[in-house]
């Protein structure tokens, strides 16, 4: 066995005195086949490896968005109990922002000095934390998908942060926050190379007898001087890309502004005070127009118009400007049996998901989205349990944002062949869902509101709540008429929805498990709830009539028997 060849690994970048090296000597080789082999080693040794400096800036931003994200929530009862808009640049304030911009600096510096990491006998190891010390390890054959990120303040200076993660665990696992990129690039490669092979031998293994180079096994570690071909470039298939017009389509259909919008709530009459001031110098006094009636109603009526279409114009701009930096460039392509996306305009993300790991499509329309004939499609793997990441960054799903229908076909069609999911004959649920959720959750209330309205005279909160017990009663409606399953010899099919309409499919053998609910009132009317739960997340289909519930389980649990495949 050669031993490893750690020393060319441990030198300086741009001149620094620690970290991974990245120069002429990290190239690859053609093979006759037209694959390339690395010659860059990923092993570092067993010496602990410091990260480059420029991952201060990284720790420094991931800390004030941390901070952000928990101060959001105290913004509006800070502005109101302080009127911070109106002493905003007093002394009190400066200074606050002084310590707070200091604090976090210092703990990017802190961050960075309490992390190390290498990469030996083929383990990822990983020291962090400050408060809270944390050791990571990783064996390399375990590691299920390699993400990559490209901030935009890494790529002047070629470096790349990698995010790996195993099936153990629904949240990503551990990143190598700085490396520079070849290293990246590399360390993702030797990564699927591990994993192909510790499959292979899993699948040729006698009797039972485990000839991996796992945990548990008395042979040998591989030959650390292999080196991973280059498949995850040279191979790839293009399956799809985003224009420009298709990404602003995806900002103007999926448009999540409003979050901004109630977080800067308290800051509204501020805002209106500057506006009306404004409109005052150009002529325009808004007291006069609402309180004198100086103009006719239609004129009025013709100003709040423009005005909201105006707001609207701002809030659909913002929205496409956060597609565009998210999704510009966007491709998603085929290599071997992985599908990777990339895409970002200022960071570059890439994301990578093995085909057999795909627990199940969902195929997602708003009712814009319906309109324009566009749909969100959505690979999923293991759920991201206890914590919340964005689903455009999770490493647990791949988005392919706004395709035509035709395109969502195609593409479900691609990772699962023969998945038909808008002409199924679907079952729809028992309309007694209408019945029971407007007599349990929604009469009540709003019979309570009626009778306080009449007692007290009130016939404005008399028409509120007959009108909202309506619009509830047809939201229902709609929720009943949408909802339904089906089931082929190959894939379980979910179809649910209001206004919009979600399609879903999964194969039934990745069940890990099938629940059957029934209440009394459901036995009686001889009704009953099913819940299927992947590794992606459970869903659940209610007031399916009993026989039907009973065929569907005992077709998906003779699938998860008889074949005895593995979910991942």
């Amino acid at each position: 066995m050669t031993a490893p060849e750690t020393s060319s690994n441990l030198a300086s970048h741009s001149g620094e005195s620690h970290g991974l090296k990245d120069d002429a000597s990290i190239q690859s080789q053609g093979s006759e086949a037209g694959l390339a082999e690395p010659k860059l080693n990923v092993e570092t040794g067993g010496d602990w490896q410091r990260l480059s400096l420029i991952s201060i800036l990284y720790f420094t931003i991931r800390n004030i968005t941390n901070a952000a994200q928990g101060l959001v929530y105290a913004i509006p009862a800070v502005a109101i109990s302080f009127n911070i808009w109106d002493n905003l640049f007093s002394l009190e304030v400066l200074i606050g922002v002084a310590v707070l911009i200091l604090s976090t600096s210092s703990s990017g510096v802190i961050s960075y000095l309490m992390y190390k990491f290498r990469v030996h006998n083929q383990h990822v190891e990983i020291h962090h934390g400050v408060f809270q010390r944390r050791y990571t390890n990783l064996p390399l054959w375990r590691i299920q998908n390699v993400k990559i990120e490209r901030p935009f303040y890494y790529r002047p200076f070629g470096y790349a942060l990698v995010v790996l993660d195993t099936a153990g665990s629904g949240k990503e696992e551990a990143k190598i926050v700085a490396v520079p990129e070849a290293y990246a690039e590399a360390l993702k490669k030797q990564v699927l190379y591990e994993k192909a092979q510790y499959d292979e031998d899993e699948l040729e293994e006698p009797n039972g007898v485990n000839l991996s180079n796992g945990p548990g096994s008395s042979l040998p570690l591989r030959d650390t001087g292999v080196r991973a071909p280059d498949y995850t470039h040279a191979n790839e298939e293009v399956l799809n890309r985003r224009s420009v017009k298709d990404i602003i389509i995806h900002g103007i259909t999926n448009n999540r502004v409003w979050i901004i919008l109630g977080v800067a709530a308290p800051f509204y009459d501020d805002v209106f005070g500057i506006v009306s001031k404004w409109l005052a110098d150009k002529g325009l006094q808004l007291n006069q127009i609402v309180g004198e009636q100086t103009v006719a109603w239609w004129q009025f009526g013709l100003y709040a118009f423009v005005i909201l279409m105006m707001i609207m114009a701002l809030v659909a701009l913002l929205s496409v400007g956060g597609a565009l930096f998210t999704f510009y460039g966007y491709t998603l392509s085929r290599a071997g049996d992985r599908y990777i996306r990339r895409s970002g305009l200022l960071n570059k993300l890439e994301v990578s998901m093995r085909a057999s790991r795909i627990q199940m499509i969902t195929a997602k329309q708003d009712w814009l989205d319906k309109l324009l004939k566009r749909v969100n499609v959505y690979f999923e793997q293991n759920s991201t349990a206890g914590q919340q990441i964005q689903e455009l960054m999770s490493p647990n799903k791949l988005i392919v944002p706004s395709v035509t229908e035709y395109e969502a076909f195609a593409l479900s069609q691609e990772v699962m062949p023969g998945c038909d999911l808008r002409t199924q004959h679907y079952q729809t649920i028992s309309k007694r869902f209408i019945r029971f959720w407007l007599l349990i959750a929604w009469t009540a209330p709003l019979l309570g509101v009626f009778i306080v309205g009449a007692v007290t005279a009130h016939v404005d909160i008399m028409i509120g709540a007959a009108t909202m017990f309506i619009l509830v009663a047809l939201l229902l409606t709609l929720r009943w008429w949408r909802w339904g399953i089906a089931f082929d010899t190959k894939y379980v099919y979910i179809r649910r929805g209001r206004i919009g309409v979600d399609y879903q499919c999964f194969e039934p053998y990745k069940a890990q498990q099938v629940i059957i609910k029934q209440s009394v009132f459901m036995k009686r009317k001889k009704l009953a709830t099913i819940k299927f739960v992947l590794a992606s997340g459970a869903v659940t289909v209610p007031f399916l009539p009993e026989e039907y519930v009973y065929q569907l389980a005992d077709r998906v649990l003779f699938e998860v028997e008889s074949t005895r495949r593995s979910w991942m």
